[in-house]
């Protein structure tokens, strides 16, 4: 009988609070940390399907920058995003990228062009910080928080974001209105430097022969 009124008795709200709190410090995450030139970037490891080393890209004709390529991990076709392009983030030319961090968003798969894949990370939810104002050159929009360790600062990605359709479709835009625009002004830099003689000359060669 005692017993029975003991498994009865509600649970008072500042147990409840105790317990919340002792499962959320408990609750262990897994990342992977990856180098984009001189910062450390992760990401949860739920929204990395393997990682591969970089193999051979066929270049997508007019693409934008940030699109490599595709190619063929195992029969599948995959799209390669370079980050650090998709970010404008600065590009030293004596490092190679060593890495393909694959992923999958709305069932098609992406493979995202880092610099090295360092590690694996375990860590508790609660290491991971709000990201500051200034922490980075990525918008903030594309970042799930901060980790410190030591002297390190790793900014953690959300890779849904970085590959949601909307977004991939405005950058797709925004290029190949740039591309016409620099085509635009190829053509107008083009009719300004042909001088007045060449023209008429040209209008002559053109115009028919009457016999």
């Amino acid at each position: 009988m005692k017993n029975k009124n003991i498994k009865s008795m509600p649970i008072s709200p500042q147990t409840q609070q105790k317990k919340s709190a002792s499962e959320e410090e408990s609750k262990v995450i897994q990342l992977i940390v990856f180098n984009l030139g001189d910062e450390e970037y992760g990401a949860n490891i739920n929204q990395v399907r393997e990682i591969i080393r970089t193999g051979n890209i066929t270049p997508i004709p007019d693409s934008p920058d940030f699109i490599k390529g595709v190619s063929n991990v195992r029969g599948e076709i995959p799209v390669i995003i370079d980050l650090k392009e998709r970010f404008f983030l600065p590009i030293k030319k004596d490092v190679d990228n060593k890495h393909i961090v694959m992923t999958e968003r709305d069932k098609s798969v992406f493979g995202l062009l880092v610099d090295e894949v360092t590690e694996v990370l375990r860590i508790p939810q609660t290491d991971i910080k709000p990201a500051p104002e200034i922490v980075t050159r990525i918008d903030r929009e594309y970042v799930n928080g901060v980790i410190t360790l030591e002297n390190r600062l790793i900014i953690l990605l959300d890779l849904h974001k970085v590959l949601s359709p909307e977004e991939l479709a405005r950058l797709t835009e925004f290029y190949q209105r740039d591309r016409w625009a620099q085509k635009s002004e190829k053509t107008k830099a083009k009719h300004v430097e042909v001088s007045p003689e060449a023209a008429e000359t040209e209008q002559k060669v053109q115009e028919p022969q009457l016999v």
